[in-house]
């Protein structure tokens, strides 16, 4: 019979391994604030600048500096159609001179947004280590959980610095398609 830790053993990858799995023309939903998954994001970025990934738009609520260096960098504005919910100061310049779409909307909005007006492709985000009963948590109540249930892949990064928070904050191990440590 197949553990948790069969499963998670399984779909360990690297960075680079987890960011094949992202196609030209993806719509991606990032982590929001801390949970912005950084060697997944530069491996992405990578990827994009090294002219493998084209046409992909990325969503995120309040980008912090991580999603700032890779796919909200302005020398791969060529490549990435970036979309804010909220305007950080890490991005507040970004948008200013129209490299980076804002997205009008309310937090508790996003959910629904993504349920009935969007298409996901993947999601990558940052989540705690895995529990006894398989489960990761998001670290947060916010969007990740209605993201997740509507994405193709699910890419998760885990930190065992992430904090473990209760409600619609757990995936379960099987959910993932890829894992990064």
């Amino acid at each position: 019979m197949e553990t948790h830790h069969d499963v998670y053993k399984a779909r360990l990858r690297t960075a680079e391994q987890a960011a094949d799995l992202i196609q030209s023309g993806d719509t991606i939903v990032v982590g929001v604030n801390i949970a912005e998954p950084p060697a997944v994001l530069q491996a992405i970025a990578a990827r994009v600048r090294a002219g493998d990934l084209k046409d992909i738009k990325v969503y995120s609520f309040n980008p912090q500096a991580h999603l700032a260096s890779t796919l909200f960098s302005a020398d791969v504005c060529d490549c990435v159609q970036p979309h804010a919910w909220f305007v950080s100061g890490a991005i507040r310049g970004l948008v200013k001179v129209g490299l980076v779409h804002y997205v009008p909307s309310y937090f508790h909005q996003v959910p629904r947004l993504l349920r009935e007006n969007m298409k996901v492709d993947v999601v990558v985000t940052t989540v705690s280590c895995m529990d006894k009963a398989g489960c990761f948590s998001y670290g947060n109540a916010g969007y990740m959980f209605a993201a997740a249930r509507y994405c193709r892949s699910l890419i998760l990064e885990v930190n065992e610095n992430m904090p473990r928070v209760f409600g619609d904050t757990f995936v379960h191990v099987s959910s993932a398609a890829a894992l990064v440590e």
